[in-house]
């Protein structure tokens, strides 16, 4: 009897189907920024040295005050972090926007990890399963990643570099609109693009949000690093008080992306009472991160205006070095620290590959990114590459120069 038990379990476990993983699970995608690390080690053990642009990883140090504020914590415990924030670390927020004209209570700001986790709070907090959010491409690819994770479709409204990358008419704008629409996002200064938007721009997409009882994410991560203008915070303008909220992060403005922090502002008080429940399911931002970080934050204006000018110097060295190589075409950005070019082939995946891979010059190659995973529409960024300006600048012009010869060599392999 046991034994015809036995053949049974057997039986049923043999024909048993196989275990999967979740749909979202199988549908996201790898990092085009991160998947082709593999080939970058490889290279590295062959000799190669390459330089990487391929992320947004700053190489200018981190502003002193951060280890001198961290040395200075003296508790023997370190406990958990409020869910909503350390007062300390909040009121070094607010008075933060204070110079962008926003004024603030500690209830309008949640502390995140990161810009990452700001993103996928704000859109958890706008969004059901099957709904929709609107996104200008190419777009920053976690917003893809992260749209299969909670279930939220993105469209996309095609911005092109033929023009500087900027806003559709508004009927182009109000054709996506469907009864399942809940958002609009905005990334300014734009990440991949290098794309600032204009006032008049931001003033159109906010009443096209008013009008279809849209909310608008304005990822402002880059806010400070802007190369036309004055730095500015979407919040300061009241009539988009209740549509608008804010994602930020000290990753960029401060070059330590390591350190993790961000927030989610918003004077919706049902958004941030959202916000906070879903923060308080991941506990809290690092404490020590906070502690070190009060002091920075009060003082950003002395410390992001030298960045601001070294990212701007760095840009002028990349664009020019690209518009004059042969079958390249790029837009100038007037903000952040990328830029998208369009090469003379037919898969900048393939060449991105090839470079690291195969290609050498002077025991040097160079990595960055191709971006048609940065878009949403099929067929769209396929010969387009990503250059994220992040190395001093005698390493940039020997990595332009390096891509130069690699684009040519590239040309006339048989």
């Amino acid at each position: 009897m046991a034994l015809l038990q036995y053949n049974h379990f057997v039986s049923y476990h043999f024909f048993m189907p196989r275990l999967q993983i979740s749909r979202r699970g199988q549908s996201v995608i790898a990092s085009p920024i991160r998947k082709f690390l593999p080939l970058l080690q490889a290279a590295q053990k062959r000799g190669v040295e390459v330089y990487k642009l391929n992320t947004g990883d700053p190489d200018i140090a981190v502003p002193p005050l951060f280890f001198k504020t961290l040395k200075q914590y003296n508790s023997p415990n370190l406990p958990y972090a409020p869910t909503p924030g350390f007062p300390s670390h909040v009121n070094a927020w607010i008075q933060y926007y204070k110079q962008f004209g926003v004024r603030l209570e500690p209830n309008n700001i949640i502390p995140t990890v990161g810009c990452a986790e700001a993103i996928l709070l704000a859109l958890m907090a706008v969004a059901d399963d099957g709904d929709e959010i609107l996104v200008f491409e190419p777009l920053y690819v976690s917003y893809k990643s992260f749209s299969v994770m909670i279930g939220v479709k993105l469209v996309p409204i095609p911005l092109s570099a033929e023009n500087n990358f900027a806003l559709p008419s508004m009927n182009v704008l109000q054709a996506k609109v469907t009864a399942k629409t809940k958002a609009i996002v905005v990334i300014n200064p734009d990440n991949p693009t290098g794309k600032l938007w204009s006032d008049e721009e931001l003033s159109h997409v906010v009443r096209f949000a008013k009008i279809n009882n849209l909310f608008v994410v304005a990822d402002e991560t880059y806010r400070e690093i802007r190369f036309v203008g004055k730095a500015s915070c979407l919040l300061a303008d009241s009539e988009s008080h209740n549509n608008t909220i804010v994602i930020d992060s000290v990753s960029k403005r401060f070059s330590m992306p390591g350190a993790r922090v961000g927030c989610v502002v918003s004077y919706n008080e049902e958004v941030m009472g959202a916000v906070l429940k879903f923060a308080q399911a991941r506990l809290s931002v690092g404490t020590l991160e906070q502690f070190a970080l009060d002091s920075l934050i009060k003082q950003s204006k002395k410390i992001t205006a030298p960045i601001r000018k070294e990212y701007q110097a760095r840009r002028d060295i990349v664009y020019s070095a690209l518009s004059a190589m042969p079958g390249v075409t790029c837009s100038k950005p007037d903000g952040a620290f990328y830029i998208i070019a369009k090469l003379p082939v037919e898969s900048a995946e393939e060449f991105v590959k090839w470079l690291i891979r195969d290609f050498t010059y002077k025991n040097h190659s160079v990595m960055v990114s191709p971006i048609a995973d940065f878009y949403i529409t099929p067929g769209r960024g396929k010969d387009e590459i990503r250059i994220a300006y992040v190395l001093k600048i005698p390493l940039l012009k020997k990595a332009m120069e390096v891509l130069s010869k690699g684009l040519e060599a590239y040309g006339h392999r048989k």
